[in-house]
């Protein structure tokens, strides 16, 4: 990940307001592509065969999808809300896919607020800026709790 604090950053509800954005990059860096394997063991050959890869038509390894939902869920629990944040809800859509090496910028804007339970609905764009394109969009739901 780059343009990372390293620090847990904290939004309150009240500091918050419709049409706020902010925006993260990540790169889908060896790490993280071998921490995902590892942990999830999805093997399937379009994500680890360079060869079949290939051979399918795509210029490398796929990229998990469920990376950049890795990436979403730093974002709003250590970045954008933050420490207060406790995600409810994620509709994920991808579009292109991403590869080893790529840069993605995670943006985030708020396009409601709900009062009632502390709701926050969260519009977020992943585009891929090695490739010059939008890889998935996703709408969440955030709650955020008191201070505590």
């Amino acid at each position: 990940m780059s343009k990372r604090t390293g620090e847990l950053r904290t939004y309150r509800y009240d500091e918050i307001m419709e049409g706020m954005t902010e925006q993260l990059d990540y790169v889908i860096s060896d790490d993280v592509y071998l921490g995902y394997l590892s942990i999830f063991g999805d093997h399937n050959p379009i994500h680890v065969d360079e060869s079949y890869a290939l051979a399918s038509g795509y210029p490398g390894k796929v990229m998990h999808g469920s990376i950049l939902t890795g990436f979403l869920s730093h974002f709003i629990g250590m970045y954008f809300p933050g420490r207060l944040s406790l995600l409810l809800a994620v509709d994920i859509r991808f579009a292109k896919p991403s590869y080893l090496g790529d840069r993605i910028t995670l943006e985030a804007i708020v396009r409601q607020k709900m009062d009632a339970r502390r709701v926050l609905i969260l519009d977020a764009t992943f585009t891929n800026k090695t490739r010059h394109y939008q890889v998935a969009r996703a709408r969440t739901q955030v709650m955020l709790r008191e201070n505590t």
